[in-house]
């Protein structure tokens, strides 16, 4: 009778399997808007429903986190990656929503080569996340992580490349402030990305 009473095990690698998915879809889709703009506004509502079941998948790993007596890795890992995820798809809804909102005229090729990045970063999180189940796979995952640091880079190289250009050779400020904040905001992505890689191998760090 005591067994019903004592909180199970919990699979804490599938949330972040499933989290990490959801941040590929979110990608693609921020991808697609920037090919697509005139089908901004639907695209960003499908990203808004992403990102609430990606709260959905946090909620239950943060509450089973609470509950659970044995946990796969060290209670704060679980909690650094699930939430570093979660934050992932929602600076990308972010970014998505300043580019619906903010009604620009069409968006440029840096904020398209920025989403390139940003789905090749959630990519790479995805094949890492699925990889840290095992040890056997920590020197792929270490691979990866190494990955979505160069999208990073890449990323600040892109962001600095966009502000010289706006600064340079947009004149109207209005439109200077609007591409200001989607150029950080899009750059926030994977800056968020990179403290996933980072919280991943700190797992390897520990594990190995």
């Amino acid at each position: 009778m005591l067994r019903r009473f004592i909180p199970q095990e919990f699979d804490f690698f599938d949330c972040f399997e499933k989290a990490a998915q959801e941040a590929v879809v979110a990608a693609k889709l921020l991808l697609k808007m920037t090919e697509n703009y005139g089908d901004a506004d639907p695209i960003a509502r499908e990203i808004e429903a992403v990102e609430h079941r990606c709260d959905d998948i946090t909620h239950t790993a943060m509450d089973r986190l609470n509950k659970v007596f044995i946990t796969p890795l060290d209670r704060e890992d679980i909690h650094a990656i699930i939430i570093r995820l979660d934050d992932v798809v929602d600076l990308i809804h972010a970014s998505s929503s300043r580019m619906a909102f903010m009604h620009i005229e069409k968006p440029t090729p840096h904020s398209i080569n920025m989403a390139k990045q940003i789905v090749r970063g959630c990519e790479k999180i995805a094949e890492a996340v699925k990889g840290i189940r095992s040890t056997k796979n920590y020197e792929q995952v270490t691979k990866d992580c190494i990955v979505v640091h160069e999208v990073e880079n890449a990323a600040d190289d892109l962001l600095h490349y966009a502000l010289a250009e706006l600064f340079t050779s947009v004149k109207d400020p209005i439109t200077v402030i609007k591409w200001k904040d989607i150029y950080e905001s899009l750059e926030a992505v994977t800056d968020r990305q990179e403290a996933v890689a980072n919280a991943l191998h700190g797992v390897i760090v520990k594990m190995s």
